[in-house]
Parts: C-alpha cells; sequence; structure tokens
C-alpha cells in the first residue's frame, strides 16, 4: 500500500501550490504540519528545512522524499498518470506552461515577498506596500486579459500554470474580516491589494483554491 505525506507550512503560497495539486489530482494525502520554529521532522525526512516537501512511501521498503514545489509538481505528474495532467506532451504548450511559472517566479512572487518582509518588520512601509501592490496590478494585466477570452492561463484546462500562479495571487484578494487580527493573511487583506479591473482574475483565483482541500 502506498502513503503521501505532504510536509506543509500552510499559508505559504507554494505550499498551497502542492495542495492545489494534490486536490485537483483527488491524490488523497496526509497533511504533516511544520511549525516554523521548529523545523527538525522535516529537516529528519529530507535533509533540508524548507517547505513543501512529500515523503511517497511505495510498499517493500521503499520511500521517496523530495522537496521544491515546482518538482513536487512534476513527480506527481509523472507518478500519477492517471490523474488530470498539470504539464502536456505537446512541446508548445510545455514551453507555455513554464514560461507562466518563471513569470511568476519572476514578477508576481516578489510583490507577495515585499510583503512577507513587511510582515516581519519592525514597522510597516506604507510605501513599500503601495508598490508592491502596484508591480502586482501590473504583473496580473496579462492574466486577466487572458481571462477574459479562456479559463485557464494555458490551454483549455488546469496545469501547472494556473496552480503555480493563483497561490500568490491569492494574496492580493483577501479580505480583511475573514481572518483573525495579527494573523499573516490579515496583513495581507490590509496591506496589499490587487487593485482595479481585476475581476476575472480574482474569480479565477477563488476557483483554484476550491482545490485546497
Amino acid at each position: 500500500m502506498t502513503r503521501l505525506r505532504l510536509f506543509d507550512l500552510a499559508p505559504s503560497p507554494n505550499n498551497v501550490k502542492v495542495r492545489l495539486a494534490l486536490g485537483y489530482k483527488g491524490i488523497a494525502y496526509e497533511r504533516v504540519p511544520v511549525d516554523p520554529a521548529d523545523r527538525a521532522p522535516i529537516l529528519e525526512a529530507t535533509g533540508q528545512p524548507l517547505t513543501p516537501a512529500i515523503e511517497h512511501t511505495l510498499g517493500e521498503g521503499v520511500t521517496v522524499r523530495l522537496f521544491d514545489s515546482g518538482a513536487i509538481l512534476r513527480y506527481l505528474d509523472a507518478n500519477f498518470p492517471d490523474t488530470p495532467r498539470l504539464f502536456s506532451a505537446d512541446r508548445q504548450t510545455m514551453g507555455a506552461i513554464e514560461r507562466a511559472e518563471l513569470r511568476v517566479r519572476t514578477e508576481i512572487q516578489p510583490c507577495i515577498g515585499r510583503i512577507f518582509g513587511q510582515f516581519f518588520a519592525p514597522s510597516v512601509d506604507a510605501s513599500e506596500c503601495a508598490a508592491a501592490s502596484a508591480a502586482l496590478h501590473a504583473a496580473t494585466a496579462e492574466i486577466e486579459e487572458r481571462l477574459s477570452e479562456a479559463d485557464t492561463l494555458v490551454g483549455d484546462t488546469i496545469t501547472a500554470a494556473d496552480v503555480t500562479c493563483a497561490p500568490f495571487v491569492q494574496y492580493g484578494r483577501l479580505t480583511a474580516n475573514d481572518w483573525p487580527e495579527g494573523s499573516i493573511q490579515r496583513f495581507f487583506a490590509e496591506h496589499l491589494a490587487l487593485g482595479p479591473d481585476r475581476e476575472r482574475t480574482r474569480a479565477w483565483a477563488a476557483r483554484l483554491h476550491e482545490f485546497d482541500r
């Protein structure tokens, strides 16, 4: 009998990314919460402190351990071939997916990183938050345009492009009253805004997050 465990730091977009992939594929897994202040369990399992990571027990003493969210998505696609695919057999489509992944890392993820930095700063720099919001708004213009003619970022089904991008965009559409005081989600809701004319982007991110089960 196989068993899949996910070492998970819940608020992290890269962790959400893997949970969305697992939910979309319908793969059962055991969630192992990781305490940010105590990384001993994930260090013991993978030899490094970062999440997400998976431990896939295949039986007969064979266990695969893997970290890095992008690597995990590729592992899931290669090893659960009867589930909905995140990548493509078509080279052009595959290239489009990988370009979308790169764009998230270089344009969208840094916006979220700036607000994470403000959360841990001694005091909030309002100009830095405003700049991060403006950058996120600009970075999602192409997404909004794409969603005016399609439901997904690449092709006509959900791909790794969607599950990679949505967890970061999600932080720009949170509502403060939905989260307790002091939570990182509340902080994002109060200090990062996706901005106007992003209705399709908001709806798309909400649809993707229905797979976070």
